[in-house]
Formats: C-alpha cells, sequence, structure tokens
C-alpha cells in the first residue's frame, strides 16, 4: 500500500539551477588556477623566442664546429635566420625548412643588438666561426609594458648566456 503525500514529487534529474551553480564554481575554480599558473601573456611568449634563440645559436656553433664553415646570424626586430658564407664570401640561407629556418618574434617585440663592431652591407650582424667563436654581442629583449624582459649575451670565446631580468 503506497500513499503519497499531497505536494509530494518523485524527481528525476537536476534542475537548472543546479547546474548553473556547478558552472559557476567550475569557472571560479578554473579563474584561480589561471592566475596561479599564469596566462602565457606577451611577455611570456618573448621569453620563449628569446631562449629559443639562444639554442639555435648554440646549435649553429656545433654545426659549424662540424662543416668547419662560417656561420651567421641575420636579427632585426621581426625575424632572424642563420646563413652560411660560401667560398666567393657570399652569405646565403642554409634552409628555407628545418631548425635554420626564418623564426619570427611575437608581435610587440622589441630587440637591442650590441656589438663592437658594425656589420657591412649584407653580411650577418653575428659572425658563428668554424672554432666556436663569435662576434662578441648582448642581445637585449622588451616589450610594450616592459624595456627589458631577457638578454642573451655572446663572448668572443664562444660563451653564450641567456638571463632573465625583468619577468613577471
Amino acid at each position: 500500500m503506497r500513499k503519497l503525500v499531497t505536494g509530494m514529487r518523485n524527481n528525476q534529474g537536476f534542475t537548472l539551477i543546479e547546474i548553473m551553480i556547478v558552472i559557476v564554481i567550475i569557472g571560479i575554480t578554473v579563474g584561480f588556477a589561471l592566475i596561479a599558473f599564469g596566462d602565457f601573456g606577451e611577455s611570456k611568449r618573448i621569453l620563449f623566442a628569446a631562449e629559443q634563440l639562444a639554442n639555435k645559436i648554440r646549435l649553429a656553433q656545433q654545426q659549424a664546429i662540424l662543416e668547419t664553415s662560417t656561420l651567421g646570424l641575420r636579427i632585426d626586430n621581426t625575424s632572424y635566420q642563420i646563413l652560411r658564407v660560401q667560398s666567393n664570401s657570399q652569405w646565403t640561407v642554409i634552409a628555407d625548412k628545418g631548425i635554420f629556418k626564418a623564426t619570427y618574434f611575437p608581435k610587440n617585440t622589441f630587440i637591442r643588438l650590441n656589438t663592437d663592431t658594425v656589420p657591412r652591407g649584407g653580411m650577418p650582424a653575428i659572425i658563428i666561426n668554424a672554432s666556436g667563436d663569435l662576434t662578441p654581442f648582448t642581445l637585449s629583449f622588451g616589450s610594450n609594458k616592459e624595456n627589458t624582459l631577457a638578454s642573451i649575451r655572446g663572448t668572443r670565446n664562444g660563451d653564450l648566456t641567456f638571463k632573465i631580468v625583468g619577468a613577471k
């Protein structure tokens, strides 16, 4: 004998209010997670690009030693590329694909290059010799918000240091 009390129903499922409360709780949790771990914004992308360039210069040093050839780094505010000198003293692109292809910096990246020498027409700013030695230089990376986020410093004997200066 079943007897239902007046006003009592047999419910199955969730109400719209319960679902919306769960969605709000999930949104708040994701918001706190983004604050805790960072949003990988502009400064993070520039730091990643600077570190990638430092690694590519190290790789070019190893390539120059293996091939016993002279390589160079052509760089500006938008991109960089590794070049090779030919027997007729002409600089040519190593590859249009792969590791040494032209690489572009993220938007709003500012590069400051300081070297002891001023490159002549068509020559790369940084020369990497077959011994691994390179043109002494300091590359500073910045953005619209921060003047200097990171720097790469190369010495004449081929030592290369990457330093994070002012990252959030």
